[in-house]
């Protein structure tokens, strides 16, 4: 239980949080941008965690790049978007969960965004239309972790590590309920061959145990524990869950 104090102690509510808008680059709204990485990654037949299922996107939009992620699986359904600037570091970060299967219109969504342009992270959160705020204590994060594994594309893009390299960096893991800002080591392995590609891939570690696999650009494409690209699967893909809306990392919280 200490670990989880800890992280506690590094969530302080306070009344408010500056309210930056929304990155673009002085020349009003961002365009739609073109596709630089996408994915469709869902649970194999011998994954870990099964009916999982992720659909990712990298955009460059005029000067900073976005990516956005929707990962489902029958207790939950979460949609990020993270913006980078144009080195790939990134500068705000926005996520929804919701609950398949309430009754609320909203799906229970606990919308959260994540400022990093002020000098500490910043969360403004919403649940059942209540806004609350808080000052996440640490460095400031070059790395955003979150819910499905496509985010690591922005990161593993932009450290180019040769076999064996590896990265140190501070990242902001909004994956859990608690989000957490700490230093990770992004490591990359000897690449190895997978059967349902039917080529080697590369291999990337991150928290010293959880590995990825990513073609030669460095997208990833499935994990070692047992995700994998839609198409070399050949069972039919879950049952998509509602999505309450369409996200609006924007306009919301």
């Amino acid at each position: 239980m200490l670990p989880l104090a800890g992280c506690r102690r590094k969530h302080v509510a306070v009344p408010s949080v500056p309210q930056l808008p929304y990155p673009d680059c002085g020349r009003g709204a961002l365009p739609e941008g073109e596709v630089i990485a996408s994915g469709h990654l869902r649970s194999g037949p011998f994954s870990v965690e099964q009916l999982v299922d992720e659909r990712f996107t990298l955009r460059r939009r005029d000067c900073v790049r976005t990516l956005t992620v929707r990962q489902e699986w029958p207790l939950n359904a979460s949609d990020v978007e993270v913006v980078y600037d144009s080195d790939g570091v990134p500068l705000r970060a926005w996520k929804r969960m919701t609950l398949p299967g309430v009754r609320a219109a909203d799906g229970n969504a606990d919308i959260r965004r994540y400022e990093m342009r002020t000098p500490e992270v910043t969360l403004t959160r919403r649940v059942g239309g209540v806004r609350t705020y808080e000052v996440l204590r640490g460095a400031r994060p070059t790395v955003v972790l979150g819910p499905g594994r496509g985010l690591l594309t922005a990161w593993i893009q932009r450290a180019r590590l040769g076999v064996g390299g590896r990265i140190r960096e501070v990242a902001l893991d909004i994956r859990e309920p608690l989000e957490t800002v700490r230093p990770v080591t992004l490591r990359r392995e000897a690449d190895q061959y997978v059967s349902e590609y039917g080529r080697r891939l590369q291999v990337y570690t991150v928290y010293g145990r959880e590995s990825v696999f990513t073609d030669d650009d460095g997208v990833v494409v499935g994990d070692v524990a047992g995700m994998r690209a839609d198409a070399v699967l050949r069972s039919p893909p879950p049952p998509p869950l509602p999505h309450y809306g369409a996200p609006d990392p924007v306009g919301t919280p």
